[in-house]
């Protein structure tokens, strides 16, 4: 009979990063995948066919993402959102002007190990080499949502991205990978973990980068929904209306992960005021009584800013490998994936 591990003992919240650790992260790799490879496509004049890309993905995902060490070396800089991994990667072949991924990945090596210190730089360089205005190519501008906006075509589809977005996509023929998506670990075992978890009273939330729509649509479809906290499903679209709303108010910040935000966001409740998460105004000891749960280094970098347990999970895109670095970085729990929740014989 299936039981939790002793340690979750010490936890009354437990806040989950999903991708790569509940929900599969290869579709949205794969759409970060061919948006940056429309993009250096458009750039370099050449034309781009929905059909051939949807039956060449899997050669067109290792060319651009040099099979995929630059996926790995961006996530352990802290590159949360699968919209800035391809913002990233087209910037710096931007500014080198060039789509040769070995080229990308020795540039993506050398940057700093906190990404948020180096956005500035990668527009500011991107702009001068393009003859752009600075502020167009910066995170968040134009060009970044302009590929914001590629990604949701060929994540969605043509049909479910006119019907969320109220207009046409921008290239048609793209049948969308959301329908494709699979949970990354047994859903019979997460099924029971999650029970599990609620017979015990303990708080289920989502501390994810996808907006609401792609969340809630795998997590329903498996029969996952009901099992998280009603205010702690927290998603991208949380990190939007806190930014403007913060904005409107005078304060500027950025608070995707590694900022802990939507962690704060998850553990407080969703009315809970982000002008008074982004002050440290809440009960700070129900923080220690909270697990993050996470694959990558924005979730830890996050989890600690906000002083929190981390669990790290080896089923993000580095696998074991990943272990040396959440080592290094002081993680609680290494875990091979979620199912060892229902193991006794977790090693921390």
């Amino acid at each position: 009979m299936n039981k939790l591990a002793p340690f979750l003992g010490k936890y009354d919240t437990v806040i989950f990063d999903m991708d790569a650790v509940n929900t599969g992260e290869q579709n949205y790799w794969n759409s970060a995948a061919l948006t940056v490879y429309e993009h250096l496509n458009r750039y370099f004049g050449r034309d781009v066919d929905p059909v051939y890309c949807m039956k060449n993905l899997s050669e067109i995902r290792k060319k651009v993402f040099f099979s995929d060490k630059i996926i790995v070396i961006l996530k352990e800089k802290g590159v949360n959102s699968n919209w800035d991994l391809g913002y990233v990667v087209f910037c710096i072949a931007l500014i080198l002007n060039t789509d040769d991924s070995e080229s990308i990945y020795r540039y993506a090596k050398a940057l700093s190990g906190n990404i948020l210190q180096e956005y500035d730089r990668l527009a500011e360089l991107a702009a001068k080499r393009t003859d752009r205005e600075t502020s167009e190519c910066s995170r968040s501008g134009s060009l970044w949502a302009d590929m914001r906006d590629t990604f949701q075509e060929w994540f969605l589809g043509d049909e479910l991205f006119e019907r969320l977005f109220k207009r046409k996509p921008s290239l048609s023929g793209k049948t969308g990978l959301l329908h494709n998506e699979q949970p990354i670990v047994s859903l019979q075992k997460l099924k029971i973990l999650f029970e599990l978890m609620r017979s015990k009273n303990k708080r289920i939330c989502t501390g994810t980068g996808r907006p609401y729509h792609e969340i809630v649509y795998p997590l329903k479809a498996w029969g996952l929904f009901s099992f998280i906290a009603e205010d702690g499903l927290i998603n991208y679209d949380h990190v939007v209306s806190a930014e403007r709303d913060l904005y409107a108010n005078g304060i500027e910040v950025t608070l995707t992960k590694p900022h802990p935000f939507v962690f704060l966001k998850a553990l407080y409740g969703e009315g809970y005021k982000n002008k008074d998460l982004i002050n440290g105004i809440y009960d700070k000891s129900k923080i220690l009584k909270t697990l993050i749960v996470g694959d990558a280094g924005a979730d830890i970098l996050a989890a600690q800013a906000m002083g929190a347990d981390f669990a790290a999970v080896l089923t993000g895109i580095s696998g074991e490998n990943a272990r040396e670095y959440f080592e290094k970085m002081g993680a609680d729990y290494i875990l091979n994936s979620v199912e060892d929740f229902l193991s006794e014989g977790v090693v921390d």
